[in-house]
This record gives structure tokens, sequence and C-alpha cells, in this order.
């Protein structure tokens, strides 16, 4: 039985009534939730709120809302329980920073050095060999830099495929596009992002 119908089979049962299928559902996608909110969470909000918390704070309010959830049934249920995260994630900034902006799908945070690196070596076909040797958290803030300067349907693709680990048919689902259109439009903002990188000093190691 493949996902998508292991996740039809416990929304069925939690329609009926069934606790344990809820906590099954939300155990299935809890590590992509945790690493989502880890990524999105503003580094000051970070130093005062532990990433476990807003992971409870998404689990507790996924259960308020289920009934209107299984009522309506508009978008897949992980990307149901990503959009009740952010709200979360925005929710406790503004309790910490007051009014200030968060507009988390418009803005690049600090992005993790290792996966940065991994990721821009993807991008070239090979490891990178940057003009200078940066340090890989010198190279993740080049990556950052170069990200916010895409347009931001290309960025969201690019953070969504790859630091949020999300499927293309998650992303195109998101967009309400083809998995085929999804796919094209995520190569063409990788293309977008290498001239940005390499006109930022990163290039591809020559040849030996």
């Amino acid at each position: 039985m493949g996902e998508r119908d292991i996740t039809r089979e416990l929304l069925h049962r939690a329609r009926g009534g069934d606790a344990a299928a809820f906590e099954d559902l939300f155990r299935r996608h809890r590590a992509r939730l945790s690493r989502l909110i880890a990524f999105r969470m503003d580094r000051r909000m970070a130093a005062r709120v532990d990433a476990s918390d807003i992971l409870q704070e998404t689990y507790l309010e996924a259960f308020r809302r289920l009934p209107g959830y299984l009522d309506r049934g508009e978008m897949p249920f992980y990307l149901w329980l990503r959009w009740i995260a952010r709200e979360k994630i925005i929710s406790s900034h503004r309790r910490h920073f007051g009014a200030e902006k968060r507009t988390i799908e418009n803005e690049v945070p600090l992005l993790p050095a290792d996966s940065s690196a991994r990721f821009v070596s993807g991008v070239f076909g090979g490891a990178p060999t940057p003009s200078q040797e940066l340090a890989k958290a010198e190279l993740a803030e080049t990556l950052r830099t170069a990200l916010e300067r895409l347009e931001p349907d290309d960025r969201d693709l690019i953070v969504w495929r790859h630091f949020e680990q999300m499927s293309i048919r998650e992303t195109a689902e998101l967009l309400h596009i083809t998995e085929a259109a999804a796919a094209k439009r995520y190569i063409r903002a990788l293309g977008r992002l290498r001239s940005l990188l390499v006109s930022a000093g990163v290039n591809p190691r020559p040849s030996t």
C-alpha cells in the first residue's frame, strides 16, 4: 500500500472517530514538520522558543481543526499540516516581537551550511570551487543572497524542493499546476540560480 493509500485509510478512520488514526497520521509527518519549523524560525525566535514547542502547538491545532479538514479535504494532508505550522511560527514571532514583519514564504532564513554546500555541488554537477576558498558558512550566505535575488516563484520552488524536502507532486499541488509543469519550472529556477552563483564567484571545478 502506497503512502497516499495509507493516508486515505487513516483519514477514513479518523472521520469515524478513531483518535489513534490522527496520532499515526501526525507521526508520519513529524520529522518533516520539525525540519520545516527549525528552518523557518527566525534566529532571534529560536533563541527564545524551542522548535518542539511549535511542533506541539501545530499538533494541537491540527487536532482541533481536523473535523473541518475532513469535511472539506481541500488540500493534501501534509500541505495542510505545513500551513498550520507556518501559522504557528508567525503567531509565535508576533508574540515575541510584536507586529514586526514576518512573511515567511518571501524570506530566506539562514541556510544550513552542510546542506547548502551539498546543494550548490548538485547545482554545478560536482564539487564547486569558489573564486576564493569560501568556508561552508560563507557559501551558505552566498546561496542565501542569490536566492533572494530570484523571482519569488523561482525562490519558493528551490526552497520547497531542497530545504523543505517537498516532492514535485507536492509543489505541483501547492502551485495548482501539473507535475510536469512544476518540474520544468524547477529546472529553469535552478538555471537562473546557477547564473547568480557564478556571478557571485562560485564556479564549477575545472575538469582535469
